[in-house]
C-alpha cells in the first residue's frame, strides 16, 4: 500500500504560493494571448492627421506598450489630408491581416457627409476594433467677453448680429460643426473663422480677434489658468473629471451636444475575427494601465474599455447623428 510522502510544511506553503501566483497570472496571459501567426511582423498604425495632433499623441501613447506586449515594432505613420480620408483610404486598401490599423477620430464618421466620392465605405471597408477614448471638447470665450454661461454668450451674440465669431482648425472639423450648431440652436448670427490648426485658432481667441472656440481642455488649460480664456461648458453626456464645476452643454440648455467625440482603432474589412478581438483585448489591457490613463487625462481624453461590437455600434450611431447635424447646418459635401 502506497503512502503519501511527508512534505515539509514550508515546502507545502511554497507550493501553494506558486500555484496561487500561476492562477493570478493566467487571466493576464489569456488577455494578451494572440492567435497563431499574429503578429508575425511589425504592426503599422496609420494616423490620418499630422504629427502632434490629438490622434497622433493618442496613437503613440498606445504604440509603445502594444509593442512590448506583442514583441514586435508598432510603428505610427502619419497620413494627413482631406479630413482624414487619405489615411483612411490607405488602410482600407491594406492587407486584412491586422498588421495595418487605422487610429482615427470623430472625423471618420463626419467625412461621408462632408466629402463626395469617397474611395471607401465607412461601414463595408473597415471592421471596428476598439474605441480607445472619449474625446470631449470645451467651449471657451475670450476672458474679456462679459459672459459666464453659454446662455449669456448667446444673448450677447443675438443682441449684436455679426459681431461675435467662432474659430476652428479648419472647415468641416468638429469645432467648426459644433460652432455652427451652437449658432443655429441659439438663433445667433456668428461668423465662422477657420484656421490651419487648433493652436492659431485658440491664440486668436486669446488675443480677442475671435470670440470663441471649441477645443480640448489640454489646449485651453494654460490660457484658462492665465485668466485669458473662460470655459463655459463641455460636450458629452456627463461632466468631465478635469472640470467638475463646468456644466455640460446639455446642462447649459443645448441638448444636441451630448454626442461625445471618440478616438479608436479600425482594421481593413476581412481581418479575421480572432485577430480583431486579440487586438481589442490588448488595447483594453494597455489602456487600463496607470501610465496610459495619466497620459490620456493630460490631453483631456477619457480611456474607454471597448469591444469590437460596442465600437461598431458607436460608429454606426455617430455616422447617422453627424449626418443629421451636418445637414441641419446647411453644409454641402465638397
Amino acid at each position: 500500500m502506497k503512502t503519501t510522502p511527508n512534505i515539509p510544511a514550508a515546502a507545502a506553503r511554497h507550493g501553494l504560493r506558486a500555484l496561487h501566483a500561476l492562477a493570478l497570472a493566467a487571466p493576464l496571459a489569456c488577455a494578451m494571448a494572440q492567435p497563431a501567426g499574429f503578429p508575425n511582423g511589425p504592426v503599422r498604425i496609420v494616423v490620418p492627421g499630422p504629427a502632434g495632433s490629438s490622434m497622433d499623441q493618442s496613437a503613440r501613447t498606445l504604440s509603445d506598450p502594444l509593442s512590448k506586449a506583442w514583441g514586435v515594432p508598432v510603428v505610427v505613420e502619419n497620413r494627413p489630408g482631406a479630413g482624414t480620408t487619405i489615411g483612411s483610404d490607405a488602410v482600407a486598401r491594406a492587407a486584412p491581416d491586422g498588421h495595418t490599423l487605422l487610429f482615427t477620430s470623430t472625423a471618420f464618421v463626419q467625412a461621408p457627409s462632408l466629402y463626395r466620392n469617397l474611395t471607401y465605405d465607412p461601414i463595408n471597408s473597415f471592421v471596428p476594433v476598439a474605441q480607445a477614448a472619449d474625446a470631449p471638447l470645451w467651449l471657451a470665450v475670450n476672458a474679456g467677453i462679459p459672459a459666464r454661461t453659454v446662455r449669456e454668450f448667446i444673448a450677447l451674440a443675438k443682441a449684436a448680429p455679426g459681431k461675435y465669431t467662432y474659430a476652428s482648425p479648419g472647415a468641416g472639423t468638429t469645432p467648426h460643426l459644433l460652432g455652427g450648431l451652437l449658432a443655429k440652436e441659439g438663433g445667433a448670427d456668428m461668423l465662422h473663422v477657420p484656421y490651419k490648426g487648433t493652436p492659431p485658432a485658440v491664440m486668436d481667441v486669446v488675443g480677442g480677434r475671435v470670440s470663441a472656440v471649441f477645443a480640448s481642455y489640454s489646449t485651453l488649460a494654460p490660457q484658462v489658468e492665465a485668466g485669458k480664456l473662460r470655459v463655459l461648458a463641455s460636450t458629452g453626456p456627463t461632466r468631465s473629471a478635469l472640470t467638475p464645476n463646468v456644466p455640460t452643454m446639455k446642462e447649459a440648455g443645448f441638448g444636441n451636444f451630448d454626442l461625445v467625440g471618440f478616438e479608436g482603432l479600425l482594421a481593413p474589412a476581412g481581418t479575421p475575427a480572432t485577430v480583431v478581438h486579440a487586438i481589442a483585448r490588448a488595447v483594453a489591457q494597455v489602456g487600463a494601465t496607470p501610465d496610459v490613463k495619466a497620459k490620456y487625462a493630460s490631453v483631456g481624453l477619457v480611456p474607454v474599455e471597448s469591444s469590437p461590437e460596442a465600437f461598431s455600434q458607436l460608429v454606426r450611431n455617430q455616422l447617422q447623428a453627424w449626418k443629421a447635424i451636418i445637414a441641419n447646418a446647411g453644409l454641402q459635401p465638397e
